[in-house]
């Protein structure tokens, strides 16, 4: 994707399940792991676009959808079953 974090911190998001931060830190709720690995690939690839574009912009989504063609699928299953991914 042609970017590097600054660092990566995997700790309690509360509701959200990552974050890209100053200084390009990106961080993702512990609760990540408990995910299908093609939904946390999913947020992976999320905060990574986020370095190149910091909000939710279709400049944002184009980005996303060039590096990963299916988001609307993963991003559809996040939102109907990450809620029972352990009580998030």
């Amino acid at each position: 994707m042609g970017v590097e974090p600054a660092g990566v911190t995997v700790q309690d998001l509360g509701y959200r399940w990552g974050s890209c931060g100053k200084g390009n830190r990106v961080y993702f709720h512990w609760k990540t792991i408990l995910l299908p690995r093609n939904i946390a690939e999913y947020m992976v690839v999320h905060e990574l676009v986020h370095l190149h574009e910091p909000h939710h912009t279709p400049a944002f989504w184009r980005r996303f959808e060039h590096a990963m063609p299916d988001y609307e699928q993963r991003k559809s299953w996040l939102a109907r079953h990450g809620i029972e991914v352990e009580g998030i």
